[in-house]
């Protein structure tokens, strides 16, 4: 599975208007409330489906930190026509699974994919329909218990054993403590996972996989005509599920410097993170919060490369992500000392690079130059029809969060509105001295070798 823990919520900044992909689309809904969208594109025997279910995270109740991770492996540990293994059955006609077929599961929204020939999209039409109608049967203790290994493992590995990692969940904590849904970021603890019973997923199930709470995109190689009758026929019979309201937790917000040292045992070498309240998802500050972040931390013209690791060399890495969330977000600067510099060093740099936004601004080559290249990423992702970030992705983000899976060139406009005074604006507005999360790495071999 395909994880972001800081999801750079990059989209869409300037470029030549004459290369700018369009998203057209046709949009319906079942009777069951299933939405679907359907947009055709011809250029390769392919089509991809996307099913996006509104449940992530922020939809977790306390104590159940990662339930909603855990349920996406459970997706794909079969149904109940289509067997244990949905891989297997994707790889028979042709699909491989990771970027052709694959789950994320964010947040505020759980994703599933695949790519297919054109001529086997009533087989994956089938399998999707299957395991939103009929997994229930099929989910026994053997199975849960094998996904829960599963997903323990995968915490040991994204986190207990990638340096850095810890301090993201720590992050998660401290911005989101309890009772709020955030808390662990979406992974969840090993305690809560391995708890989870059959009877808690199959409510979990009933009450967020429901079609009612589900948006089914479709781009490429078929005929609308062809396609909605099969639509009908797989997805038509799935009865509707409970309503389901928007999550409605307030933002927890910090109130002082709170200032942690956390001990990592596969870190090599200390490192910083700075941490501050940010905005939802679609806010208006969110286009200005993305630009500030790829000028600060983005390639080798970003500030924070050129201040700490090309002048000063205090430093190896460096990253600055705004994940704009549904519940609220978070803007965070990151970065690894290089061997013989000390984390003292680098919070005093990274202030500076910080303090001079503030006070001074940006440039307006800065601004057009991180338009550019948040546009050209998002160029990029909308040549494939489907897949992380897709068009088939875009169009359901959209629905999902907007009701509007024809927000692309709104979107395009806030990205190209934002201004260097709109940049220095977020600096002062969002990222104050006074209310932040310092978090320090502490390289910590010693304990790693202890019995």
């Amino acid at each position: 599975m395909h994880h972001h823990f800081l999801i750079l919520g990059l989209l869409i900044g300037a470029s030549a208007r004459a290369n700018e992909p369009s998203l057209p689309f046709e949009k319906y809904q079942l009777p069951n409330g299933l939405t679907v969208i359907l947009s055709e594109d011809h250029r390769l025997p392919q089509v991809a489906i996307d099913i996006s279910y509104h449940v992530g995270a922020s939809r977790q109740t306390p104590g159940r930190s990662g339930f909603a991770h855990l349920f996406e492996h459970m997706m794909f540990s079969g149904a109940k026509h289509i067997g244990p293994e949905p891989f297997r059955i994707l790889e028979s006609i042709g699909t491989v699974a990771g970027s052709m077929a694959n789950g994320t599961t964010g947040f505020d929204r759980t994703n599933y994919f695949e790519t297919v020939a054109a001529n086997e999209l009533p087989t994956a039409l089938w399998l999707e329909s299957d395991r939103m109608g009929f997994l229930l049967e099929t989910l026994d203790p053997k199975k849960l218990a094998i996904q829960k290994d599963v997903v323990s493992n995968e915490r040991r590995q994204s986190v207990e054993n990638v340096p850095y990692a810890l301090s993201e969940i720590r992050t998660c904590d401290l911005l989101y403590p309890l009772p709020h849904p955030y808390f662990d970021c979406q992974i969840g603890t090993i305690e809560d996972i391995q708890a989870a019973t059959v009877a808690e997923l199959q409510s979990f199930f009933r009450q967020f996989y429901g079609p009612n709470n589900a948006s089914l995109a479709l781009v490429g190689d078929f005929d609308s005509k062809q396609v909605k009758p099969l639509i009908e026929k797989y997805f038509g019979p799935i009865a509707r599920g409970p309503e389901v309201g928007p999550p409605s937790y307030p933002q927890p917000k910090l109130s002082s410097v709170v200032r942690e040292r956390v001990d990592d045992k596969v870190a090599e070498l200390p490192a910083v993170s700075l941490v501050w309240n940010g905005v939802k998802l679609f806010d208006a500050d969110e286009p200005a919060g993305d630009i500030l972040a790829t000028i600060l931390g983005t390639g080798r013209t970003s500030r924070l490369y050129k201040e700490l690791v090309f002048r000063k060399q205090v430093a190896g890495t460096v990253q600055v992500g705004n994940s704009a969330l549904e519940l609220g977000g978070y803007f965070s600067m990151f970065a690894v000392a290089k061997v013989g510099h000390s984390s003292e060093e680098l919070l005093a740099e990274m202030d500076q690079v910080l303090q001079n936004v503030r006070e001074n601004g940006v440039t307006s080559e800065e601004v057009q130059r991180a338009q550019r290249k948040i546009f050209a990423e998002r160029w990029q992702n909308l040549e494939r029809i489907g897949g992380f970030g897709g068009k088939s992705d875009l169009l359901n983000e959209y629905q999902i969060f907007l009701g509007d899976p024809g927000y692309l060139p709104r979107d395009i406009a806030r990205y190209r509105a934002v201004t260097p005074q709109a940049v220095q604006q977020f600096a002062r507005k969002y990222l104050p001295a006074d209310k932040r999360l310092i978090l320090e790495t502490i390289p910590n071999k010693k304990s790693a070798s202890l019995p």
